[in-house]
């Protein structure tokens, strides 16, 4: 299996352009849905070759078990999410401007009524559409923020492009978060995590990683997909 092992001049360079990337997010609301041109003006030549050696790998010289789903254009029916607010521990955040397609919004939409007439409770989108050099940037900021630089742990989380659940409108993911402010790793012991169980599938959502699965993703139980 095929392992990048980071020198120390690259792990600086990585950090500089999520550095760059970071600060372009915070004003850029269309971030999620950038191009790679747009997103190549961002960075210097360096920074952009880690990008292109990231890039230029097969996923198959890592015993990559996910179904290769294609790149596609950003739709052109997407639909914002701004402004959406959770409390934690009694202070009030705001997500990253988030996107769906519109028909994907709308299933949505109809899954979080559902859930509020029964549990009154509702369900955010911490992620929804990524464009491909989004998914880039995801890749390094989960590499640098959660996995200190182990190459082989964060491609078990992270999506190739062209792999991505995320990118691939068709087979649309949306991860989520609570209006407690509870995401990724503890969702699984949520409320809302127990009423998707029971009750998504009724609206054509799937848990794509669930525990113990044989893609060798981890376990995501924020991560469902719209499956058409």
């Amino acid at each position: 299996m095929l392992n990048w092992v980071f020198t120390e001049d690259e792990k600086q360079i990585i950090i500089s352009l999520l550095t760059k990337g970071k600060e372009e997010q915070s004003k850029n609301d269309k971030f999620a849905i950038i191009d790679f041109e747009s997103f190549y003006k961002l960075f210097n030549k360096d920074e952009i070759e880690i990008y292109k050696k990231y890039l230029s790998i097969n996923p198959k010289n890592l015993n990559y078990k996910l179904p290769y789903l294609g790149l596609v254009d950003v739709p052109n029916n997407i639909v914002a999410i701004p402004n959406q607010e959770y409390e934690r521990n009694g202070k009030k955040e705001i997500l990253d401007c988030q996107y769906l397609p519109k028909e994907v919004f709308e299933v949505y939409v109809k899954l979080n009524e559902a859930i509020q007439s029964k549990i009154d409770k509702k369900l955010l989108v911490l992620y929804g559409y990524r464009s491909p050099a989004r998914q880039v940037f995801m890749f390094f900021d989960i590499l640098q923020r959660i996995y200190d630089f182990d190459f082989n742990k964060t491609v078990k989380r992270v999506c190739f492009p062209a792999y991505s659940e995320h990118v691939y409108s068709k087979r649309q993911a949306m991860d989520f978060v609570t209006q407690a402010g509870i995401k990724g790793e503890g969702f699984e012991k949520t409320v809302e995590y127990k009423w998707l169980q029971e009750n998504a599938e009724k609206f054509g959502f799937i848990e794509s990683y669930p525990k113990d699965n044989n893609l060798g993703m981890m376990w995501e139980s924020w991560h469902w997909c719209l499956a058409k």
